[in-house]
């Protein structure tokens, strides 16, 4: 696809939060965006491990949480004008050892630990996904910095960074809201052996506020993520007024001259 803004989200509301703004700015201008939900999948409802049904729990005991949630993703992206792709990878709160059948990430502390060694597959399987599905023809690839050490997280950035070396122009973006606290940035660029760029993408007060709109389509996570949906426009703000420094509203993103 040629042209294409192609946002890699590890779950089912993470471009949004990050990129929100800059998403429905370029949409504005005409240009195509689509994001691709890395970690979409449905998995055997039968079969989940405590630390899993209580997840299920805190997002208010849906019959059916993924596709509830893809539900959602899409009610979001649509406000913004952009489109979205569904890809069947399983959240890390349901994937199991191919040998053992144990399942890898049962708390969470496992789910901003290291990323467990039989799930190394999953890169490969993003990157070959990705060329195939799309190709290269120009596409500017968004992926996240890993703020905040999410496991998904961190293997979609592993992923973009095979896709730099390969040619792929790949941008990082902030994950929101983890990148509220300085120090998870810190820590996530510290994962670099390279200098980075840094930028800021400056919003319009209707480009913040179609955003923070967008967020709240997300009914399931809200209180997990805010406590509820009183906070949601004030944080997003002030996270936005902070990135902008005195100069107005912004998202801020990241690049590497040498990525490999």
């Amino acid at each position: 696809m040629e042209g294409l803004y192609l946002v890699l989200s590890p779950h089912l509301d993470d471009a949004v939060l990050s990129c929100g703004g800059q998403l429905y700015q370029l949409v504005g201008k005409g240009q195509p965006v689509r994001v691709v939900t890395c970690f979409a999948g449905v998995p055997d409802y039968r079969i989940l491990s405590p630390f899993a049904q209580d997840q299920h729990r805190r997002w208010g005991h849906p019959v059916d949480p993924v596709r509830r949630r893809r539900a959602e993703d899409i009610a979001a992206l649509s406000s913004l004008g952009v489109a979205h792709e569904h890809w069947p990878y399983l959240d890390c709160i349901y994937r199991r050892d191919k040998d053992s059948s144990e399942f890898l990430y049962t708390s969470e502390g496992a789910l901003f630990g290291e990323v467990a060694s039989t799930d190394g597959w999953l890169v490969e399987a993003l990157v070959r996904r990705v060329k195939r599905r799309f190709g290269q023809n120009g596409s500017v690839v968004f992926a996240p910095l890993s703020a905040g050490g999410h496991v998904d997280h961190q293997l979609v950035r592993l992923a973009a960074r095979r896709l730099s070396a390969a040619g792929y122009c790949v941008t990082y973006y902030e994950d929101y809201p983890y990148a509220e606290h300085p120090e998870e940035v810190a820590a996530a660029l510290s994962r670099w052996d390279t200098p980075s760029q840094s930028y800021a993408v400056t919003l319009s007060e209707q480009e913040l506020g179609a955003k923070s709109a967008a967020i709240l389509k997300y009914e399931s996570q809200l209180a997990v993520l805010f406590g509820g949906t009183t906070a949601v426009s004030e944080r997003v703000r002030s996270y936005a007024e902070a990135v902008g420094a005195g100069r107005g509203l912004a998202e801020r993103y990241y690049w590497w001259i040498s990525d490999a």
